[in-house]
């Protein structure tokens, strides 16, 4: 990966806001001192074009093949449809839920049986938005064995999605991240040190075992 880009773009990913330090509650109902808001490069074209190009540069390096990309609803469709557009590859995407009306279906867009199919997302925690999104395309037998986020949180979603059979890889880490925010003093290391230690006591793995 080219790596003036990618400290460009962790460097845009600060300035825009995307990084936020305080209390914030995760889809997951977990509590966190750091909130990763990739869903504001909707409105900053430029990054919206990076994560793409990084996205296409990951795949280029992995010769990751597909017929068909789809990004995780909804904070990824912004970055997948980028991505389309620079790939030059077809993109469906995902509802939520079936409508009552129109064609009723839960994944719109052209397709045809046995595609493969990538999945695009913007931050992963324990991958279940990944692995969700996986099963509903699977239901139109279409093949997912490829998923790239743009980050990873570190909290065991990536050995989660691997577990399942889907291969994972992500254009930046959360140490990554927090490292590259460091060298440019936007944070200091004790900073780092605290949310890397919140979480890693707060993987996927660890939350099975409080569950059961």
């Amino acid at each position: 990966m080219d790596r003036t880009e990618l400290e460009s773009f962790m460097d845009n990913l600060y300035e825009i806001g995307c990084v936020k330090f305080g209390e914030f509650y995760l889809s997951t109902g977990l509590k966190t001192p750091v909130y990763f808001d990739l869903r504001l490069i909707v409105s900053h074209p430029k990054v919206l074009q990076q994560a793409g190009r990084l996205i296409k540069q990951i795949i280029e390096q992995n010769s990751i093949n597909f017929d068909i990309l789809c990004g995780v609803p909804y904070g990824a469709f912004a970055v997948a449809t980028s991505l389309s557009i620079q790939t030059d590859k077809p993109m469906v995407f995902k509802r939520k839920e079936i409508k009552d009306y129109g064609c009723k279906k839960m994944v719109e867009g052209v397709y045809k049986s046995g595609d493969s199919c990538l999945l695009i997302e913007d931050v992963v925690v324990y991958g279940t938005s990944i692995l969700e999104t996986s099963e509903a395309l699977k239901m139109y037998d279409l093949n997912v064995t490829e998923a790239i986020t743009i980050l990873d949180r570190e909290q065991g979603g990536s050995q989660n999605i691997k577990d399942n059979n889907i291969n994972f890889l992500s254009v930046i880490k959360a140490s990554d991240l927090l490292k590259h925010l460091v060298s440019r003093k936007r944070i200091a290391q004790e900073k780092m040190d605290e949310i890397m230690d919140f979480l890693n006591s707060h993987s996927f793995q660890a939350s099975k075992i409080i569950i059961s």
